[in-house]
């Protein structure tokens, strides 16, 4: 049996067209890799971005570092759990990636699909996919292999495929882990079902259309152009520019602000020395005891690197929302934007933490005045949002340091008084709103680390702190002293950062200063916060209780002494100071939030011993 192609034709006129209508292929597949490669990483032409050549080279990695897989691709930037309407846009994409190439070798030949191949491997930076379909192509176009009927040559050629995304299923459960619900893993499995259901449907058109028409060229690029420009239809109009460039941005803000632990740097410098030392080498030990001893000494200098590279992450943050604003002013995230802005600006090291324990940790309660019009902005906006109760907090914490007591405590009265009062949604309401569609899309801010209980601890931490502490005899100065220079210290309680370095010297130095104010059970408070081992800090607090009788931070001092018994293994002592709290305390915050660690499990006294001495050594003594 002759096998008939678009190249049987004789005739200079049919050779032409269908060379130029392959080449009309190649560009709308093209287009089709390159929509691939944009939706992983919101760039169009992947040769073109920086450390290309590493990112190619990083799937055929097999160290666990990530790389290009389709399991990532199910959850980031963009997953299919928080917008499900990329099931459909994922699966037609694969069923075009594959479909078309094996197409391309049964009408065109197997040389023909090639350059399709490439486009997959090089484009769509998809080299796996590539590899597999260069097997689909030979099976479905080569003389050995194929059979007389088309469409089942186009079935055979696919099985490669199909055993191709059937191990992607296994991966993405891998990449996603235990992160859902395990009824909805059917979204993870979808868009690769899908895929295959298209990739065989487009066959039988195809190759129906093609027989019709005695296999004359153009049966690939009509079908070509819709299964390319459908899903990228979907995607306009479903999901929109906006939410890729957000998804990475947030990515972007999670990986800048991540916490590191340097420790691993000075197990690689221990390596390195122990390894320049002649044989017979030392114990490994006595290397990395005298390394860590430098480490410490470097630990002791300023974080110069560190604080450097926050800074250049804080502007290239700052821009990218800028430009976000800028570029979809309409978009639904918008405000998250303006959120991660906010958080970005106020983001700080703990140093006092890369001290002790040699991790970078980064935090951003402590709000910055360059990010006061921010949440100005935000606050403007969206009044009645968790979004704007959080910049209305960060405002009156700015207020109660740069303008007083005064305009801080009104406002947070105001948000105090819409967001305690407002019910907790049920479940039963929140399964409505999850009962709504299978491809409706979650709430914007449904991603973002905002706590609507710890905003509203810290707001009614921060007004009970303003209302019960107006000293007759200092003022408002003990508080808040940046205008009080003259008499004798220029900072309050609420200019200093707790988590400085000489946050304990400053309340020493205040706690002097202003001694029988009414903030001194505060200041006491504070103090015993600070200090490192859990033992020192239950002996401070008792010693507070025991003093002051009838102080206002005698809440906050009970659930913390709850705690700290409960973590030193006293379980029955933390449950009655927790009681105490209740009882006496009832409406305050804090016994709330002591009924909410009820449910904590702390570790038992075994798991407490384990944990010390895997945290022990040099570094953490």
């Amino acid at each position: 049996m002759i096998w008939q192609d678009v190249w049987s034709r004789p005739g200079l006129k049919y050779r032409i067209r269908a060379v130029a209508m392959l080449a009309v292929n190649i560009l709308l597949f093209a287009g089709v890799g390159c929509f691939a490669f944009w939706l992983r990483s919101g760039r169009a032409f992947a040769p073109a971005m920086e450390g290309y050549a590493d990112q190619l080279a990083l799937t055929f990695r097999f160290t666990g570092e990530k790389g290009v897989s389709l399991g990532s691709l199910l959850v980031e930037p963009i997953s299919v759990e928080r917008v499900p309407m990329q099931i459909p846009i994922l699966g037609l994409l694969m069923a075009t990636l594959i479909g078309i190439p094996i197409l391309v070798s049964i009408l065109y030949r197997f040389w023909a699909s090639l350059p399709f191949i490439a486009i997959v491997g090089f484009l769509a930076v998809m080299p796996w996919l590539a590899i597999t379909l260069l097997a689909c192509c030979m099976i479905a176009s080569l003389p050995l292999l194929r059979t007389p009927f088309r469409f089942m040559s186009a079935l055979l050629g696919l099985l490669p495929a199909v055993v191709y995304l059937a191990l992607a299923s296994k991966g993405t459960a891998e990449v996603v882990g235990g992160r859902i619900d395990p009824i909805d893993t059917i979204k993870f499995i979808a868009p690769w079902l899908l895929a295959i259901v298209a990739a065989a449907l487009s066959f039988a058109v195809v190759l129906a259309i093609a027989k019709l028409v005695d296999y004359r060229t153009g049966a690939v690029t009509p079908l070509l152009a819709i299964m390319f420009g459908l899903p990228v239809m979907l995607f306009e109009y479903y999901v929109g520019r906006d939410e890729l460039h957000y998804r990475l941005l947030a990515a972007l803000s999670e990986a800048h602000f991540e916490e590191v632990d340097t420790r691993a740097d000075l197990t690689r410098a221990t390596m390195r020395a122990w390894e320049r030392h002649p044989l017979p080498r030392p114990r490994w030990q006595d290397v990395y005891a005298a390394e860590a001893r430098k480490w410490q000494m470097a630990l002791a200098e300023d974080l110069e690197p560190f604080q450097t590279e926050l800074a250049r992450n804080q502007t290239e943050l700052v821009e990218r929302c800028d430009w976000f604003r800028w570029a979809f002013p309409d978009s639904r995230y918008a405000f998250n934007v303006l959120y991660l802005k906010g958080r970005a600006l106020d983001t700080r090291i703990d140093a006092a933490e890369f001290r002790r324990t040699a991790w970078i940790r980064f935090y951003d309660d402590v709000p910055s005045p360059a990010s006061r019009m921010t949440w100005q902005t935000l606050a403007d906006n969206q009044p009645n949002s968790l979004l704007g109760a959080a910049a209305r907090l960060r405002l009156a914490q700015l207020d109660a340091r740069a303008e007083g007591i005064d305009p801080a405590m009104g406002m947070l009265a105001s948000l105090l008084s819409e967001w305690e009062a407002e019910p907790v949604a049920t479940d039963a309401a929140a399964a409505s709103i999850g009962a709504k569609g299978a491809l409706t899309r979650e709430e914007p801010e449904a991603g973002l680390p905002l706590s609507r209980f710890r905003i509203l601890l810290e707001a009614r931490r921060l007004y009970d702190l303003c209302e019960s502490n107006r000293d007759v005899t200092y003022g408002d100065v003990p508080l808040t002293g940046a205008r009080a220079a003259a008499q004798g210290l220029w900072f309050g309680l609420l200019d200093l950062d707790p988590r400085y370095e000489y946050y304990a010297r400053n309340l020493e130095a205040l706690r002097k200063r202003y001694s029988a104010c009414r903030l001194e059970d505060n200041f006491e408070l504070e103090i015993a916060k600070t200090l490192p081992a859990a033992r020192q800090q239950a002996e401070r607090l008792e010693a507070l209780l025991a003093k002051f009788a009838d102080g206002d931070a005698r809440p906050e001092a009970l659930f913390r002494l709850g705690r700290v018994y409960k973590s030193l293994g006293f379980a029955d002592r933390g449950e009655a100071t927790f009681a105490k709290l209740r009882e006496t305390y009832s409406n305050s915050i804090w016994a709330k939030q002591a009924e909410r660690f009820a449910l904590h499990r702390w570790p038992t006294a075994n798991e407490r011993s384990r944990q010390s001495t895997r945290l022990g050594g040099v570094l953490n003594p």
